[in-house]
């Protein structure tokens, strides 16, 4: 084993070659409560074999026929958030915490880029993709958070915004940094972040609304938006508003509130997307040129016209990461397929596609190795996937984490120490009625406590929005859409008062 400075820990392969929840922070109430090819998106939303609303919870597991066993290729890291591989096989990935690393090819010893980001929950070193001519002109593209200013004076926070910048890998090291675009509104939530080449050779870049939903409908904004950019950062001329008054001309889609998967279908041009919803709601897109996606005017599979609505919908939660359409050859029975990281879903997702419906939707290692940020496939077709367990409150991490795994053939060379799915174990004690209610409606922000998470603690912080019991509950059901929290007209009354309750208790004994 080979201890990497910085913390990293990762095992040496044996052999060498190409083995190797979204509130503002200042919110005061509870409750997550292409050019391109021809024909690349259909006019309308596309149809699919399934109902509109699926739930993980009653989906089916997938069993690989193909015998396989699992690898644990880094370990002790935090949150390694994109994974991508050079031509020479060797993996790069950033973590959150402001690393750009390489392993393999007798690399991993220092990271690559070492970048003062924004560090918050959500935020850091986040998207990363190669240039599609990287042979020739070793270029990456990598995406972070930072730090406007100080601290606020009137609000007591400081302002965060996202960068989208150009490097060029010199052997172990990225250099040249080149700014392609920056002032992109972050949020310690809803920051997006997934960048990817199409096959029109432009980088399109996901934005969230930065805990600011109204703005992802304004053409002005860049907050809740898919952009497009050539790869110099300039804007190209079809770009969808290039022309329209007021408009950002990056701008490619709208309408979307934290998407965080893009996969481009490189033989159609369709692009299939992945987006966090409010109190579920969580989305599976095609996207297309210049639409709305309805954030926040519609979620869930709510419709209206001129709005596209999801073409596949997920309620509770699955809170989707990364997507990927399977090309490679050692698992056959997945080639062809839409796989999609899930976070609280805690496995992979996987679609039968053909063209534009999806069908078949099956559960892949749930919950063996906890929430799972991203996916993709190594040059033989092995499947590497990160976990994502320093995530507050949501996440659990255990003494190694986190991890980045590899799934193999049985029949591959072994490169790394085997590992076994860490299932976790069922609680021993039932959730109360209380609890059942919090864990549905509020601990994903709050915490399974509501003494905070991604949005404040409850229990100990000054109401601003809640004057009695009434309003508390009327604000479970209503939410602040102008201070990033969602409608959730699924909580019963009866949850309403067991959380009210147990909130007015817990504030009486501070």
């Amino acid at each position: 084993m080979r201890a990497i400075p910085g913390r990293l820990t990762m095992w040496a392969p044996k052999t060498t070659g190409s083995d190797p929840m979204r509130h503002r922070q200042a919110l005061v109430l509870l409750v997550c409560s292409v050019a391109l090819l021809p024909g690349a998106f259909a006019a309308t939303n596309p149809p699919t074999s399934l109902p509109a609303t699926q739930s993980i919870a009653t989906l089916p597991d997938m069993t690989l026929s193909t015998a396989h066993r699992f690898e644990r290729v880094g370990f002790d890291l935090r949150v390694p958030w994109e994974l991508a591989f050079l031509p020479d096989g060797a993996l790069i990935f950033t973590e959150r915490d402001g690393h750009v690393r390489l392993l393999g090819q007798g690399r991993g010893a220092e990271p690559a880029l070492r970048n003062a980001v924004a560090l918050g929950n959500k935020m850091g070193m986040l998207g990363l993709v190669l240039d599609p001519d990287f042979s020739r002109n070793h270029f990456v593209y990598v995406a972070y958070d930072y730090v406007i200013g100080d601290a606020d004076a009137n609000e007591g926070v400081r302002r965060f915004k996202l960068r989208v910048a150009r490097y060029r890998l010199d052997r172990d090291a990225l250099v040249e940094p080149h700014t392609l675009i920056e002032g992109i509104p972050a949020a310690t939530n809803h920051t997006g972040c997934r960048l990817v080449f199409g096959p029109d050779g432009r980088l399109y870049i996901t934005t969230g609304d930065a805990d600011e939903p109204a703005k992802a409908q304004q053409l002005g904004e860049l907050n809740g938006k898919i952009l497009r950019l050539e790869r110099d950062g300039s804007v190209p001329a079809d770009n969808p508003f290039v022309h329209t008054p007021g408009a950002r001309p990056e701008v490619w889609s709208y309408g979307h509130r934290n998407p965080q998967g893009l996969a481009f279908d490189p033989r159609t041009g369709t692009l299939f997307e992945s987006e966090h919803g409010p109190n579920g709601g969580d989305e599976i897109n095609i996207i297309e040129r210049g639409a709305n996606y309805g954030w926040p005017v519609i979620d869930h599979a709510a419709t209206q016209q001129g709005m596209r609505s999801p073409l596949l919908e997920f309620s509770p939660s699955i809170a989707p990461g990364k997507v990927m359409l399977y090309q490679g050859s050692a698992f056959p029975e997945l080639k062809g397929k839409l796989i999609v990281a899930l976070l609280r879903g805690e496995g992979l997702l996987v679609l039968d596609r053909d063209g534009n419906r999806l069908s078949n939707p099956r559960r892949l290692f749930f919950r063996g190795f906890g929430r799972i940020r991203a996916v993709t496939a190594s040059p033989e077709g092995y499947l590497y996937f990160s976990t994502s367990q320093y995530d507050p409150a949501e996440g659990q991490p255990r003494p190694d984490d986190d991890l980045i795994v590899r799934l193999v053939p049985a029949s591959a060379p072994k490169a790394y120490p085997a590992i076994e799915p860490r299932h976790v174990e069922a609680a021993t004690q039932p959730l109360s009625p209380t609890q059942r209610a919090i864990a549905t409606h509020c601990a994903a922000c709050h915490g399974p406590d509501l003494r905070g998470g991604s949005a404040p603690n409850l229990v100990e912080r000054k109401f601003a929005y809640v004057t009695d019991r009434a309003s508390l509950k009327a604000l479970m059901v209503n939410g602040l859409r102008d201070k990033g929290m969602p409608p959730n007209p699924a909580i019963t009354p009866e949850e309403q008062a067991l959380i009210a309750t147990y909130l007015q208790d817990e504030r009486a004994n501070q």
